[in-house]
């Protein structure tokens, strides 16, 4: 059982696009009547047909299939020759299928689109343009490229001006557009150019396109000019009216006195000289004579007013109210730790940061920062933190004196900056002092090393002095 098959040629040429027809011969070679289909193998489904679809024939006859072949014009339909094969399907025998291989000739097709990208410039001395141009065949083009425009008025430049374009893709060139004459004012003109695209022998493509060419002055330069020109005008008459008059009375006053310091450097010591010699000043004798001379005039001789000193400037110094400080109750003991910095022996800026932990309700925990001997501390900067919302108090003292409580319950960070330091000598320590009330709302960390307590940690900063 089973059949047999076989074209009537080896080879079709086909056009795509188009259709090519060959003939299939199928004869069944088995003992009992069959059915056959029919199916297209290494090639495209849509490319084959059959006619008939399905033939039926007797044991040992025969009967033609026309196979009609239509490639598709597309850039993806390869050049030359492309071997595919029908296969002829048995229904009563499938295992005594057969299959017969076919040779298509597929001819070349050129398909070009070439566009220019803007279709307008605008510009004053150039414009610029993209020129793309697309391969739809499925053969390499090499198309040329020229630019014309009849009148003369522009010249074209293309790079390059060839380019290969393989199928399927597409390629890039720039179009570049200059005007021969340039003029300064007046409305924009329009010049009209085209690009031609050639390949080979084939009917070459034209492209319209334009270059609106702008005057060398815009429009807006003359508004733009007037009123450079008012705002010139404006600021000298600010400066004439208002800056002038005030520059001159500055100039004329600091004048004076460098005028006046001068001459007070210059008559100190002449007067000390002749107060040095005995010699009064002019004016102060009598000016009697004896016998027919009258009375001497009075002389007062010039003096120059001592110079005046400006009041000292006083800078207010605001601090946190003192408030009350809270000292263990009876029978209850407050928890001290004492840290000390390393000595230090030049004159710098300084920061360090105590931490404290109180549970709530207790007595309250201090802990010391103490000043090394040859050391003198300048705090100019006091931070305070509060950075689980816990409330109560934190007291800031100076060995054992308090300068600051402030309600833990108003803040979570507090800093205070002061223009007169707080000096700490050598022996005296700072104090960070907390009285915990309630516990913070806020997550404590993760390393929290007092889980539920009040936490609270004062910064200092300042500069540091060495004593002898």
């Amino acid at each position: 059982m089973g059949a047999s098959a076989a074209f009537d040629r080896p080879t079709l040429p086909v056009e795509p696009g188009a259709s090519a027809e060959v003939r299939l011969r199928v004869r069944n070679t088995g003992d009992v009547v069959d059915s056959f289909t029919f199916e297209s193998v290494g090639i495209a489904p849509n490319w084959v047909t059959f006619e008939p679809v399905e033939i039926r024939l007797f044991p040992e006859t025969e009967e033609f299939v026309t196979v009609r072949v239509s490639p598709p014009r597309a850039s993806d339909t390869p050049l030359g020759e492309l071997t595919f094969a029908v296969r002829v399907i048995s229904a009563e025998d499938p295992d005594g299928s057969v299959a017969e291989e076919l040779t298509l000739v597929i001819g070349d097709f050129g398909q070009r689109f070439g566009e220019l990208h803007p279709k307008t410039s605008t510009g004053r001395t150039k414009g610029v343009h993209e020129l793309a141009v697309d391969n739809f065949g499925n053969t390499e083009i090499t198309p040329s490229f020229e630019g014309i425009q009849p009148d003369g008025l522009l010249t074209v430049e293309i790079k390059p001006p060839s380019v290969e374009v393989a199928p399927g893709t597409a390629a890039l060139a720039t179009v570049t557009v200059r005007p021969r004459k340039r003029f300064w004012r007046g409305q924009p003109k329009s010049i009209p150019f085209q690009v031609v695209v050639q390949e080979g022998e084939d009917e070459p493509q034209l492209i319209d396109a334009n270059f609106l060419q702008q005057p060398m002055v815009p429009k807006w330069f003359w508004k733009a000019l007037l009123a450079l020109l008012a705002l010139l005008i404006l600021l000298f008459l600010l400066w004439k009216l208002l800056l002038e008059p005030s520059v001159e009375s500055t100039a004329r006053d600091s004048a004076e006195e460098v005028v006046d310091e001068k001459i007070a450097e210059a008559v100190d010591p002449i007067e000390q000289r002749l107060d040095e010699a005995g010699i009064p000043e002019a004016g102060a004798g009598d000016g009697g004579g004896g016998g027919g001379g009258g009375g001497g005039g009075e002389t007062t001789a010039p003096t120059t007013a001592p110079p005046t000193t400006a009041p000292p400037v006083v800078v207010p110094v605001t601090t946190a109210p003192p408030g009350p400080t809270t000292s263990p109750a009876p029978g209850e003991t407050t928890t001290t730790t004492s840290t000390t910095i390393a000595p230090i022996t030049e004159t710098g800026p300084f920061d360090f940061r105590i931490e404290v932990f109180d549970q709530p309700g207790g007595a309250g925990t201090n802990s010391s920062q103490n000043v090394t001997a040859g050391t003198k501390l300048e705090v100019t900067d006091i931070v305070f933190q509060n950075p689980t919302g816990a409330s109560g108090e934190i007291i800031v003292s100076r060995s054992g004196s308090p300068l600051f409580t402030v309600n833990m319950a108003n803040f979570r960070d507090l800093d205070y900056h002061f223009v007169a330091p707080f000096v700490f000598d050598a022996g005296e320590s700072i104090d960070v002092q907390v009285v915990c009330a309630t516990a913070g709302t806020i997550e404590p960390r993760r390393d929290e090393p007092s889980p539920g307590a009040c936490r609270a940690a004062v910064l200092f900063a300042g500069y540091s002095t060495t004593t002898s």
